[in-house]
């Protein structure tokens, strides 16, 4: 695998790096749809989460065997790190996704994007700008219009999915900062495979055996390999060749697809007030993100022509 890899993607740079986010936030995308076929066939969230997760792993072990001697006991406490972020995220937001359509989880677990920088403010010191303030400013806005319904309250679901994007921040912070510094694949190993006990561990407390049909077993096999295997692992080789604010940008692009998805696929109905919220949330992100440097040559072309 790791030679279809190199042999696919020759010497990765950053347009290469971009590309591998850009596939990971489509498949993470797909799998809002598929975690909700799941859960409505009577799955437990951590039932899917273990499910997922140790496809995944044997995914790994058989195709990167040979990592396996070369994980050192830094890849591991790293590894770990990342990975109880990791399985708390997908434990608030798979529990958020019975209480809520995939195309509003998907746009409400975007919001990581615009926390990871008061994030990486917070524990690696990195600068803030208006431009953060102003994504924060329009995402609570788009979450509000999103969210509430003829009152002031929020759903479990909604908060749950928060919670979930403050998770998937930290995450996205901590990987970028080591993929820097330690083997992307190591680490993406660890973590899957810490994510995969936690998880195992929580639904054997729950107990209860899941009923499993044809279709449910398939579902399981494309959310363990697609959007977890081979996603995880492009968002851990991308990051390491690119800049945070592409990294953010990009994974941003999961909401969009998750969105679309659910409406093609599951028939999903929005509103419009929730359509708004969610343009509202989308454009947060990008000024964050952007800081609305994609106008710049705009701007020159006008002063130009006056």
């Amino acid at each position: 695998m790791a030679g279809l890899v190199r042999s696919t993607f020759g010497t990765m740079n950053t347009k290469k790096a971009n590309m591998l986010l850009l596939i990971a936030a489509f498949v993470w995308g797909s799998g809002f749809v598929g975690n909700r076929w799941v859960l409505d066939a009577g799955f437990s969230p951590f039932q899917l989460i273990a499910a997922r997760m140790f496809i995944a792993s044997i995914c790994l072990n058989v195709f990167f065997r040979q990592k396996l001697k070369t994980i050192s006991k830094g890849d591991i406490q790293i590894g770990v790190l990342i990975g109880a972020f990791l399985f708390a995220g997908f434990a608030t937001q798979t529990y958020g996704l019975m209480h809520i359509t995939p195309a509003v989880s998907a746009f409400v677990t975007a919001v990581y994007v615009i926390l990871t920088p008061f994030m990486r403010r917070m524990l690696i010191k990195d600068k803030l700008d208006i431009f953060a303030n102003i994504g924060a400013l329009l995402t609570v806005v788009g979450i509000g219009l999103i969210s509430l319904d003829g009152g002031f309250g929020m759903s479990v679901g909604i908060a749950l999915t928060l919670v979930c994007a403050v998770c998937y921040a930290l995450q996205t912070v901590y990987t970028d900062k080591y993929t820097k510094i330690h083997d992307p694949i190591n680490l993406t190993i660890v973590m899957i495979v810490f994510t995969f006990i936690c998880a195992f561990a929580a639904s054997l407390m729950q107990g209860g055996v899941p009923q499993m049909s044809a279709s449910v077993a398939l579902s399981l096999l494309y959310l363990g390999v697609v959007p977890t295997f081979a996603a995880y692992l492009c968002q851990n080789i991308g990051q390491k060749y690119t800049t945070a604010v592409n990294a953010a940008i990009i994974m941003s692009m999961e909401a969009v697809f998750g969105a679309i998805l659910s409406v093609l696929i599951l028939r999903e109905v929005m509103t419009l007030q929730m359509i708004i919220g969610s343009a509202v949330v989308f454009a947060a992100i990008i000024i964050a993100e952007t800081k609305l440097g994609f106008l710049k040559p705009f701007n020159k072309d006008i002063k130009e022509d006056l």
